[in-house]
Formats: C-alpha cells, structure tokens, sequence
C-alpha cells in the first residue's frame, strides 16, 4: 500500500461525494418536482505548492469577509475556520438554480515535520486566502569528509 504523502488531500473523496449529491437530486428530487433543502456547508477548494524556502497555500474563499477567517496550527495540522455567508430570497420561485452555499467552513491539514509553525503566515486578498508555510532553516551543514 503506498504511504500518504501529508499535503495529499482527499479530492477524489469529496468530489465523489459531491457528484452523488448531484446525481441525487437529479435523479430523485428534481425528476419529481421537489428540491432537496439547501446545504449549508460548503468546502473551498485549495491549491498548494512548494518553493525554495516555503510550502503556500491558497484558497479561494470568495464572499468571506477576512474577519470571519482563522488560521491555526493544532497538534502539528494548519486549520483553516470560516464563515460564508450568502444572502438569499425566501421567495424561491424565480431561482431556476442555486449553486452558491453558505455556513462555516473547516480545512485541516497534516503539517510536514519541515515547516517552521512560528514564521507561517496569512494574507487574504480578493478572495483568496494565502498562507505562507516557511521551511525550517537548517542551520547544521552536511558534514563532507574527504575520501582517503
């Protein structure tokens, strides 16, 4: 069995879950007439990758005001809390279709061993979150010893 890498995030899981749903209601409920309740969480989507000196982080959290935004490091996993909040009509007779979800929002990730939790940092601009995960600064040098 292959090892999980800890940045490895479970996508194909939600996603299946996701189009289950879907398939759900477009089988069931909208073929009938009825509509299923609104959900109300939602889980934004993340890109990660790596350079030289740091791992970064960015989400899409549009419609999120940064107050409703924390960024934590718990038990070696960065945590990413917030809220989204999308206002809707009560009169639901002229959606055609609804997509957008609001309600609290929980992403955790598994910290590698090579990330320097003091020095992380966010930035939310545009609606996106961008959190910056330093690398620990090696201080000890590989010792080379010439062959004899």
């Amino acid at each position: 069995m292959a090892k999980r890498h800890p940045w490895q995030l479970p996508t194909p899981f939600q996603e299946a879950t996701q189009e289950v749903d879907r398939l759900f209601d477009e089988l069931i409920h909208q073929r009938w007439g009825g509509r299923r309740g609104p959900r109300e969480d939602w889980t934004p989507q993340l890109d990660l990758y790596e350079t030289k000196t740091a791992f970064v982080l960015e989400a899409d959290i549009p419609g999120v005001n940064k107050h409703n935004v924390v960024v934590t490091v718990e038990n070696g996993d960065l945590v990413l809390k917030g809220m989204r909040s999308v206002t809707h009509t009560k009169q639901r007779s002229n959606f055609f279709h609804q997509e957008r979800r609001s309600g609290q929002f929980v992403r955790r990730l598994q910290l590698p061993a090579s990330v320097d939790p003091e020095r992380i940092r966010a930035t939310f601009r545009n609606g996106v979150l961008r959190v910056s995960l330093p690398k620990t600064q090696n201080k000890t040098q590989p010792r080379r010893t010439p062959a004899e």
